[in-house]
């Protein structure tokens, strides 16, 4: 009887983890597509909520769901020249049009204006579910 591994958890949440696992399911089969694009986006993310030492991005719950609120979104360089802030913004607003619910409600809100910067995951699960099904 083979013995289960158990994996440990470092620098991150059970979330994180399973949104890796998603990514490299889909990157082995279909390489960097669209959806693998959208999961390392959302990856992003849940790491820097799991951040304590981040107080603009943070997780919350409203109706019971698990909420992520971006308050100012950022520049996120140190994961790639294209997570600077406008390039955030961008991959924010791809998440918002491409993922609904069942009811076709927007998942993700983003307000971005002159005075204002911030998005909001509506419900962590069910933006997991709407990329993974």
């Amino acid at each position: 009887m083979a013995k289960a591994t158990t994996r440990k958890l470092e620098d991150t949440s059970w979330l994180a983890q399973i949104i890796k696992d998603k990514m490299e399911v889909e990157f082995d089969k279909n390489g960097g597509s669209i959806r693998w694009n959208c999961l390392h986006t959302l990856y992003i993310i849940v790491k820097e909520a799991d951040n304590p030492e981040n107080d603009q991005i943070y997780y919350d719950t409203y109706n019971g769901k698990r909420v992520i609120t971006i308050c100012k979104i950022p520049s996120l360089m140190e994961y790639g020249t294209d997570f600077d802030r406008e390039g955030m913004r961008c991959k924010l607003r791809g998440l918002a049009e491409r993922y609904t619910d069942d009811d076709g409600q927007y998942i993700v809100s983003v307000l971005t204006t002159n005075d204002l910067n911030s998005a909001t995951i509506k419900d962590v699960s069910e933006l997991l579910y709407q990329m993974t099904h």
